[in-house]
């Protein structure tokens, strides 16, 4: 079996998702990369009313169709409240744990403007009386510690469109990506591999349409509990929906980051279809690397999601394995690039 993707023009497109914001709810600049990049490919492509962008692509017969998902957004943060010196207090989207994050550059989405702001903590020659003063005696960072220095006064933060439910993003500075020898490392690579993934694969089932029809959803909000997958799934014809996603590469799960996908057998939501992942098994095997059978906790994916909530019937999640995850992510690339490949020799040969 000989299944190939486009090495250079995957990459390139997930340098540019990489360097797109896309907080949930907001994700504008992912959404016009991905309708831009996919309309040559697509015999239908729309915006649902959650958000999630739907590529539609006509197979050989129209039984048995299948939906595939990548999400568009990032983990961020949310402003709680603006203080009269122009502090912002946030919460997070998602699994954004302060640790991981630390103080930095940020950008804040106001209305129409990117303002910026740098993530901070405070100075760290103080006592137990301050906020770093108590991380260094050894108590847990949170974000009730941390505030956005932006050195506005609340007043001209307003008049930037800056207000309470704001959300914060790491700066685009802060987000080009990292090669590493084999590697690429960046923050996001979560979901825009995922999502370079789905473009790649919309354009080799254009040229070698698939025996079902195949929808590929660009799916919004699901780093906040899948929402956007749930309503878009449940609204098209499918019965089996499969999640592209990293996988994390941990001890405790016998993963480890090289070119063999992550195939999910269970995660903290369910458990995902067995048959289905019988036959995945056998195409890495026919394509010439292995993969990692996995169970983890403290993960959800748009399938189990969907499926949980009563949206598919059957659910998978191929996953390119990932260090980091949720932070500073370090990928192999021949990992996402096999990911890909499965994947197409998957919607090329599914279990009916």
């Amino acid at each position: 079996m000989d299944v190939q993707v486009d090495r250079s023009r995957l990459l390139c497109l997930l340098e540019r998702f990489l360097l797109a914001h896309a907080p949930p709810g907001a994700e504008g600049e992912v959404d016009a990369i991905v309708l831009d990049t996919v309309q040559p490919y697509a015999d239908a492509a729309w915006q649902d009313a959650a958000g999630s962008i739907v590529i539609h692509i006509r197979g050989q017969a129209d039984s048995a169709p299948v939906a595939v998902t990548a999400h568009k957004d990032e983990i961020a943060l949310i402003v709680k409240r603006i203080e009269e010196d122009g502090r912002l207090r946030v919460r997070p989207l998602g699994g954004l744990h302060p640790w991981a994050t630390g103080e930095g550059a940020v950008e804040i989405l106001g209305d129409g403007k990117l303002v910026p702001g740098v993530l901070s903590v405070g100075t760290k020659h103080v006592s137990g009386e301050s906020p770093a003063g108590r991380v260094k005696q050894g108590k847990p960072l949170s974000w009730e510690a941390m505030w956005v220095e932006t050195k506005c006064a609340s007043e001209a933060l307003l008049e930037m469109g800056v207000h309470i439910g704001s959300k914060v993003v790491i700066a685009r500075s802060r987000k080009s990506p990292l090669m590493m020898g084999d590697y690429i490392c960046g923050h996001n690579l979560d979901c825009r591999a995922c999502l370079a993934v789905l473009v790649e694969v919309a354009k080799q089932l254009k040229d070698h349409p698939p025996p079902q029809d195949v929808y590929l959803v660009a799916s919004s909000e699901e780093e906040v509990g899948a929402q956007g997958a749930v309503y878009s799934v449940g609204h098209l014809p499918v019965e089996t929906v499969i999640a592209m996603e990293i996988g994390p590469v941990a001890e405790e799960y016998q993963t480890r980051n090289n070119s063999d996908p992550i195939l999910l057998y269970g995660d903290g939501t369910g458990i995902y279809h067995e048959q289905i992942l019988r036959r995945l098994e056998d195409l890495a095997g026919r394509l010439g690397f292995g993969v990692q059978p996995a169970v983890v906790t403290s993960f959800g994916s748009d399938a189990s999601i969907a499926k949980k909530a009563g949206a598919a019937a059957r659910s998978a999640c191929i996953c390119f394995p990932g260090e980091n995850t949720h932070g500073y992510e370090i990928s192999c690339i021949d990992g996402i690039l096999n990911s890909a490949r499965l994947l197409l020799a998957y919607l090329q040969h599914p279990v009916v």
